[in-house]
């Protein structure tokens, strides 16, 4: 009995093996792969704001955690990631089986050239796995010049922006740029330098990416008592006789309660004001629908004289713990189809180890 059950599972492991070293299997998890890909590139376009947001998680948590509430749009994703698990089991067997039989033969060396490509798809194929289950990519962080932020999702990383510049072509389009940033960790200077039209700051596996820029307004240029005054959001001026007034909230599309407190009707700027806070007293709305616009606060008329603005730009941090496995990967499949390519005994060898697999 005993031995009749030994032999059944043998006979159970023999046929798995086969199956996945079949190349039947690679043809068809090949077409399979191809059609739920070319499918899904229609749920994409069908569905752009989702798939751009889902550009910012990371896959396989995301899936884990969100996924099924979005079953609709993503089940074509789980569909995808089933087969190219099959797919990698597929080659790794594959693989296995034509490594031994090379050994077992006594092949020349050449013969493991198909191996390598082999297995360069499928160290970039882990490392493009780490990336969906690590990481994490951090958009949107906006930093004026001169400014240190905190990066959202590195905890104790702040970033400094030093200068920018970009110049853009006729059709305006960015065709250079140059952003100089400082990295800080806990406070504590890390590295500073330069990032490039796809070129990122690397700083402990975290790419730092320019992802986008402008100017924005900072601050007010005032006329009060007769001077001039600069006004930047956050921080106090000061008037000619010493008087202190600071900048307070700003309000798009300015509009009073029943109690006289300010709201914003809208977010649009359809009639926009800011505060304007006095050391003491009583505050007042300039509004900021151009310049000239005057307010008085007490006995203080505070006009309106220009705005004053600083470039900022967008900055992108993406960590993948991946990546250097998709390089090495990339590297050994590339390498490997070339000494195919150009190997004058094994040219046909790439025919041949597709039907070996």
């Amino acid at each position: 009995m005993i031995e009749n059950q030994r032999g059944l599972s043998a006979l159970s492991m023999k046929r798995v093996y086969e199956f996945f070293s079949s190349t039947s299997l690679t043809v068809i998890l090949s077409a399979l792969i191809a059609a739920v890909a070319a499918a899904g590139s229609f749920f994409v376009m069908a569905n752009p704001e989702f798939y751009r947001e889902l550009d910012s998680v990371i896959l396989l948590p995301w899936l884990v955690a969100e996924g099924p509430r979005y079953i609709g749009a993503t089940f074509w994703i789980y569909i995808l990631i089933v087969l190219i698990a099959l797919f990698a089991i597929n080659t790794s067997v594959c693989t296995f089986d034509r490594l031994y039989s090379i050994i077992k033969m006594k092949r020349p060396w050449k013969s493991l050239l198909p191996q390598i490509v082999h297995a360069g798809f499928l160290v970039a194929l882990l490392g493009h796995l780490m990336g969906s289950v690590s990481g994490f990519r951090s958009y949107g962080n906006v930093i004026l010049k001169g400014e240190t932020v905190p990066i959202r999702a590195a905890e104790g990383i702040s970033v400094r922006l030093n200068d920018t510049e970009v110049k853009t072509d006729q059709f305006g389009k960015p065709d250079f740029l140059k952003t100089s940033i400082t990295v800080f960790e806990d406070g504590a200077e890390k590295k500073s330098g330069d990032v490039e039209m796809n070129s990122p700051l690397i700083y402990k596996g975290m790419a730092f990416y320019h992802a986008d820029n402008g100017d924005t307004i900072t601050g007010l240029r005032l006329a009060i008592e007769g001077g001039g005054a600069e006004a930047t959001f956050g921080k106090a001026f000061t008037s000619a006789s010493g008087l202190k007034f600071s900048l307070g909230n700003v309000y798009p599309d300015f509009a009073l309660d029943d109690k006289g407190s300010p709201y914003s009707a809208s977010p649009a700027y359809n009639n926009p004001y800011v505060e304007i806070l006095p050391s003491n007293g009583e505050r007042g709305f300039l509004s900021l629908k151009g310049q000239g616009t005057t307010l008085k606060v007490g006995s203080t008329d505070i006009t309106l004289e220009g705005f004053m603005t600083s470039p900022y730009v967008v900055v992108s941090v993406n960590k993948d713990p991946g990546i250097w496995f998709i390089g090495i990967g990339s590297a050994m499949l590339v390498l490997g189809m070339a000494l195919l390519l150009f190997s004058r005994e094994d040219r046909g060898e790439l025919m041949r180890a597709g039907k070996e697999i």
